[in-house]
């Protein structure tokens, strides 16, 4: 890397913010790396965003240390606002304005010269994609338009490290496709850490290359997913599938594998724990019983099972406030009051 380029890490250490009696993040200490595209995960009241206000120098915490590029959040506050980007859960935008008007209004709170504000603000506009609709006044923007010019805003001082607070809430489908690509494109392009806070497992998977999971304002565990997947005693499974017929059936109750019929297109799925056999073993087995394979998957461990394994050993009182989602769209809907 040449000498330009900076330390875009963030060190937190036993960061605390207490409110009366609750302690809504509780020592927390996390490491995201410079060119991290980090997910930080935990149920809702977890104290994502308490954290996220904490490293971006908008609420003062109770105790402990954070570093943002090398600045403390507290002391270096205005150093460390310059350099970073924030799209918070839930923007203000100012409705009359058009989308320019009001990027350019914030280009002129960091100083940025017309001239240089004027392209950057077309380039942003047409990134987020929104070049075509930036004279409609904002209070006629949906709130995936009011997302994606939330971004361009947090992008406008060209920073070092971006926050993000549940950027792809409410999206529909395509909103948070574009949401991701544009992420990964920043971070891939121009290296830029990326501190990604969100319900959605599915995308953080396949977004980040490290994780942190909170529950209850404390850490849970953190690194990769591989690494995660460790911890939470990844056992892997196989899938296999075979034609069913009433042989099959038979052959199929003597083995001592979870068997889960699906008759509708004649096949039988049976589920084997890796640990117990080796997959060609299994396969061995199956194929003296005379049984007809036709479609054999290996399953890793999902984020989603990774992170109900491990916020699932809270203290007996407490259940994890994350119920067993089917999938990502559940955990949207479901995540917020």
């Amino acid at each position: 890397m040449h000498a330009s380029h900076h330390d875009n890490s963030i060190s937190v250490s036993n960061l605390t913010k207490v409110y009366g009696s609750s302690r809504a993040v509780d020592s927390l200490t996390i490491d995201v790396n410079s060119g991290d595209l980090f997910g930080f995960l935990g149920p809702n009241g977890a104290g994502k965003t308490t954290t996220i206000r904490m490293l971006c120098g908008l609420l003062l915490p109770t105790a402990g240390k954070a570093k943002v590029a090398g600045y403390d959040v507290v002391k270096d506050s205005l150093k460390t606002r310059r350099i970073i980007g924030l799209l918070p859960e839930s923007a203000g935008f100012y409705n009359s304005m058009n989308a320019e008007e009001y990027l350019l209004y914030f280009a002129a709170l960091y100083g940025i010269k017309a001239q240089a504000a004027k392209m950057r603000v077309e380039d942003l506009l047409e990134k987020v994609g929104l070049a075509n609709k930036s004279f409609a006044p904002i209070g006629y923007y949906s709130r995936g338009m009011k997302q994606r010019l939330g971004l361009a805003r947090a992008l406008i001082n060209e920073p070092r490290i971006l926050f993000l607070d549940e950027p792809t809430l409410g999206l529909d489908p395509k909103g948070q496709h574009d949401i991701q690509r544009i992420l990964i494109q920043l971070n891939h392009e121009k290296g830029i850490t990326i501190f990604l806070s969100s319900h959605a497992l599915g995308e953080v998977s396949s977004l980040c290359n490290r994780v942190a999971i909170v529950n209850h304002g404390r850490l849970v565990a953190q690194g990769t997913i591989h690494e995660l997947r460790q911890l939470a005693g990844d056992s892997r499974r196989a899938i296999i599938r075979v034609l069913n017929t009433q042989e099959a059936q038979k052959a199929l109750s003597t083995l001592p594998y979870p068997v889960d019929v699906d008759v509708a297109n004649g096949l039988t799925s049976v589920t084997v724990q890796e640990a117990t056999d080796s997959a060609n073993a299994v396969l061995r087995s199956f194929d003296k019983l005379g049984l007809q394979i036709y479609e054999v998957r290996r399953l890793d461990m999902s984020l989603e099972e990774i992170f109900l394994k491990l916020t699932g050993k809270t203290e007996a009182g407490s259940r994890t406030r994350l119920e067993r989602p089917r999938d990502d769209l559940e955990i949207e809907r479901y995540g917020r009051k």
